[in-house]
């Protein structure tokens, strides 16, 4: 046997075995010679892959936690639990009675043409001028007018939808949402304009915010079901003409928004 293959054999050996032990810490992008802190910020991007480099040298391969406290990840786990049974205990007490029950189908036809509506409002955005939409509303700069244009429009139009701005639809969904949690459904007046008005935008307004939602418009979104959810609850027969509104506001805070039960 030539002992000189031998040890070039072994050499390569050895240097394979390196390589698997630096696992993730194997450069993608490596650069030669050692940084150059005298220059302040670096100047270009291999002065700063060499800093990175560096300091990911000064990094042990194993970093000893001292006396970790493994009952805080217990507490988030079981808070998560907690918070997860109440929203369910909430939904089971405003489930629907039997009249009002979307069929799954139904449901699941809903979220997907809710969906495609979502779509074909962001072309029309990315389509139109702006500006020439823009003369025939109010300011996105004055919230108070588009909330009075909200409240005395009961069918909100599309170019409504297309003038304002990500922060003022946003602003208004949650606006509306509010109003949906606080409604008294079982003293709603006979024409039920109010309430009407209130889905409608809900769903308008839903169509165009923009994803993902804040924290603030998902709560919002959730408060919003469990008015829906109540009023809902409080209907006495199939013949009630607000069922058809009340679940399809279901159908997209919950079974879209995922903020609800989707039936």
């Amino acid at each position: 046997m030539d002992f000189d293959d031998e040890e070039e054999e072994e050499v390569d050996v050895d240097s394979s075995e390196s390589d698997d032990d630096r696992g993730l810490r194997r450069q993608a992008l490596e650069v030669d010679g050692e940084p150059d802190f005298s220059v302040g910020p670096p100047m270009d991007g291999f002065e700063y892959l060499r800093r990175v480099a560096y300091e990911a040298r000064q990094t042990p391969d194993i970093m000893r936690a001292e006396n970790f406290d493994a009952s805080a990840f217990a507490t988030t786990t079981a808070t998560t639990s907690s918070l997860d049974n109440a929203r369910r205990d909430e939904e089971s007490e405003y489930s629907p009675p039997p009249w009002a029950k979307p069929d799954r189908e139904w449901t699941r036809r809903t979220v997907g043409d809710f969906s495609d509506l979502r779509v074909h409002i962001s072309r029309a955005l990315a389509s139109i001028s702006k500006r020439g939409v823009e003369r025939l509303y109010p300011s996105n700069r004055d919230k108070r007018e588009w909330e009075q244009f909200c409240a005395e429009t009961h069918e909100p139009p599309l170019g409504a939808l297309l003038a304002m701005d990500a922060v003022t639809c946003a602003h208004l969904l949650r606006r509306v949402c509010r109003a949906l949690c606080k409604h008294d459904y079982e003293s709603e007046a006979a024409d039920g304009k109010d309430i009407f008005t209130l889905l409608r935008w809900f769903h308008a307004l839903s169509a165009r915010v923009d994803l993902p939602l804040d924290a603030d418009t998902e709560a919002s979104i959730r408060s919003a079901m469990k008015g829906v959810a109540r009023g809902r609850a409080s209907t006495k027969s199939s013949d009630d003409p607000l069922i058809p509104h009340l679940n399809l506001a279901i159908a997209v805070g919950g079974g879209y928004f995922k903020q609800w039960r989707g039936e």
